[in-house]
Formats: C-alpha cells, sequence, structure tokens
C-alpha cells in the first residue's frame, strides 16, 4: 500500500481508506426495463449509497472466497439518477461482477500468483455460479465495468469532452462523463470503424469491439457515465484540471482518420505515457 498523507503525492488520505484505486463505466436504464419486483424496490430506495456496494466487494476479495449469498441478492441496491423527468437505475449485480472478475483475474496471472489470491477450487465455482445464471436468468447482465489504477482509453471513446464533468465531494476532485446510451453507441461505432481502417493493433481495435458489443446488449434508452471515482485521488488537483482525455482520444481518432499518422501516433503516445504511469501504482501496492 502507498504510504503517506497528502492526495497528489504517494500518500494521499484516499490511499489509506482503499487499496485499490478503481475506476467505473456505469449504463442507467429506466425502471421499464427491469422486473416489477426490483421496480418497487428501487422506487422506494431512492438515496443509494456506494458504500454498501464498495464493502461488498472489499469483503469478498479480501477471504479470497466466494461469497454463499445469492447471486441475485433479493433487495440488492442500485445507483438511482434523475434524468430529465426519467429516473434512471445502475443495479450493483455486485456478486455477478466478482464472480467475472475473479475468474478473469486468475486467468490474467502466472498460475503460482493466482493460485496464493484466487484458488484453482474456488475458480471452478465461480465458473459453475456463473454458468447457471447464465442459464437460469439470461437476460440479467452486468451494467457496471470497473478498472484499477487507470480509466481504459477505449471507455474514452463513448464520450465527447463537452460531456466532461468537474465535481467535488470529501475526497477532492473527481472527473465524470456522462452521454445518452444511443449517443455513445453511435461514437463507438465510428471509432470501430476508424480503426478498423486503420493500420493499427489489432487489439485496440477488438477492445473497442468488445466494449460497443456490451453496449449493444442494453435498450438505447439511458445514459452511460464515466466515473473516475477513487482513480482521480492518484492526481494532483491541477492536473485532474488538465486532463481531457475524451477530447485527446478523439483528436487521435479523427487524426487517423484524415490519414495523419504522425499526429495520432503523437498524441496516442502522450495519452498512454500518462496512464502508464497512473498504473505504476498497481505494482507499487
Amino acid at each position: 500500500m502507498v504510504p503517506g498523507q497528502d492526495r497528489g503525492s504517494e500518500s494521499g488520505p484516499g490511499y489509506a481508506r482503499s487499496v485499490i484505486a478503481t475506476s467505473y463505466l456505469r449504463v442507467y436504464q429506466p425502471l421499464s426495463a427491469f422486473s416489477d419486483a426490483e421496480r418497487a424496490h428501487w422506487e422506494g430506495d431512492r438515496k443509494p449509497s456506494e458504500v454498501g456496494e464498495h464493502n461488498a466487494a472489499r469483503r469478498w476479495l479480501i477471504s479470497a472466497s466466494l461469497p454463499s449469498e445469492p447471486v441475485l441478492a433479493p433487495g440488492e441496491g442500485a445507483f438511482v439518477r434523475t434524468y430529465g423527468t426519467s429516473m434512471l437505475v445502475c443495479p450493483w449485480r455486485t456478486r455477478l461482477r466478482m464472480l467475472a472478475g475473479l475468474i478473469a483475474f486468475r486467468g490474467s496471472v502466472p498460475e503460482e500468483v493466482a493460485d496464493a489470491f484466487v484458488p484453482e477450487e474456488e475458480a471452478l465455482r465461480a465458473a459453475h455460479a456463473l454458468a447457471r445464471l447464465d442459464e437460469d436468468h439470461p437476460e440479467i447482465r452486468s451494467h457496471i465495468l470497473h478498472a484499477n489504477w487507470h480509466v481504459p482509453l477505449r471507455w474514452f471513446s463513448a464520450f465527447d469532452d463537452s460531456e466532461r464533468i468537474l465535481t467535488e465531494d470529501k475526497e477532492g476532485l473527481r472527473i465524470r462523463y456522462e452521454a445518452p446510451l444511443s449517443v455513445a453507441a453511435a461514437r463507438l461505432e465510428k471509432a470501430l470503424e476508424i480503426l478498423e481502417g486503420s493500420m493499427i493493433d489489432a487489439s485496440v481495435t477488438e477492445a473497442v469491439r468488445e466494449l460497443l458489443e456490451w453496449l449493444g446488449g442494453f435498450p438505447e434508452e439511458g445514459l452511460i457515465e464515466l466515473d473516475y471515482a477513487s482513480v482521480a485521488r492518484i492526481f494532483t488537483d491541477d492536473e485532474l484540471l488538465e486532463d481531457h482525455s475524451a477530447a485527446e482520444v478523439w483528436v487521435c481518432l479523427d487524426s487517423l482518420a484524415g490519414g495523419d499518422v504522425v499526429r495520432a501516433g503523437t498524441i496516442f503516445g502522450h495519452l498512454t505515457d500518462r496512464w502508464t504511469e497512473a498504473r505504476a501504482h498497481e505494482v507499487v501496492n
């Protein structure tokens, strides 16, 4: 864990309270997209809190074992937003995401490291639980993606700089973006078209394609939100004020579309350096 006292150095107060800095991509949908039971629950809970969701995820991570609660816990919370005259909901689906996360983590590190955090037996249990969920509730999907110690560059391609929102809470400054789902999907389609027509690494194109496929699984009515959340604590206030990553991603994409590979490469290199430096905190921790 990174020690210290000041946000903006490797010692912000946030580090003392949270081992892993995490950013989120959340999809909010109208109540009509959910079951009667879930609608009734969320209509009566207009002041949801992130604390419960975060505490549950942390508890499972520390225990290195699967929780005993059902995959679709009755009455599980959600983020609730008002957009225009509509009430929009982003279900936590915490256990669903943690099951998938356990499997993804085990597959992303060497086996000897994986065994220390996610034993093979637990990974198999998670896989079986996910398979049962897919069979019993094919309509259920995760409304939240998360990334540790950075914001994936592909996420920014769903947004325009005008949708950047700088806010301040008890932890300090943070950045959010929000856009209508239909608009975000159209941007991702455009980004994918540009990347497919460029001499770009196939893994970059595939990452954008996977994000578009995930977003395409939701009805177009609704909102998508990118939240730096605790990742904002990696940066100083001045760095956050100057951070316009979505704008830079689109300058890069537009340059590719116009055949200016040099400019695209320069901007992409700048973005990659910035976020690679942020991800270096993962190694330290």
